[in-house]
C-alpha cells in the first residue's frame, strides 16, 4: 500500500510526508474530491526563496486578497481556510527539491507540520506530500 493510498483511505495519520509516487496530478484531485476533501497543488519549480515561495502557496491555495505575504500570515492562513471549506486537505508540493536546501526550508516546513497538527486537533485532517 503506498503512502498515498494510506492517505486517501484515512490510514495514515496527518503530516508532511516526502512520496514517490508519479499518480497524475488531477487523478489525486479526483481521489481526494470523492472523499469531500479539497487539494491544494503547489508547482515548486522557480521558487527559490520566501517571496516565491509565499506568492507560489499563496496562488496554489488561493489565498484572500489581505495574506500578508510573511510566515505569520502564512501560518494563519493554512490555518483558517474558510474560503475553501472541505471534510479535509491535502497539498500536493511539486518540485520543493531546490528551495528544500534554502535556509528558509526549515521554517516552511515548521509551519507546514504545525499546520497539519492545527487541523488534527479541530478533527479535520491536513496532509502535505512532497514530490
Amino acid at each position: 500500500m503506498t503512502l498515498l493510498t494510506e492517505v486517501l483511505a484515512g490510514t495514515a495519520a496527518p503530516g508532511v510526508y516526502e512520496i514517490d509516487d508519479n499518480t497524475e496530478p488531477a487523478v489525486i484531485g479526483n481521489l481526494i474530491a470523492e472523499r469531500g476533501w479539497q487539494l491544494f497543488r503547489l508547482d515548486g519549480v522557480g521558487v527559490s526563496d520566501k517571496a516565491t515561495f509565499l506568492a507560489a502557496i499563496a496562488a496554489a491555495c488561493d489565498f484572500p486578497e489581505w495574506f500578508g505575504n510573511n510566515w505569520d500570515a502564512l501560518a494563519d492562513s493554512l490555518g483558517d481556510l474558510s474560503w475553501a471549506p472541505a471534510a479535509g486537505y491535502v497539498l500536493l508540493y511539486e518540485h520543493h527539491v531546490g528551495y528544500e536546501s534554502s535556509p528558509e526550508w526549515s521554517m516552511v516546513v515548521s509551519i507546514l507540520e504545525e499546520t497539519t497538527q492545527r487541523w488534527e486537533r479541530a478533527g479535520v485532517p491536513f496532509f502535505v506530500l512532497l514530490r
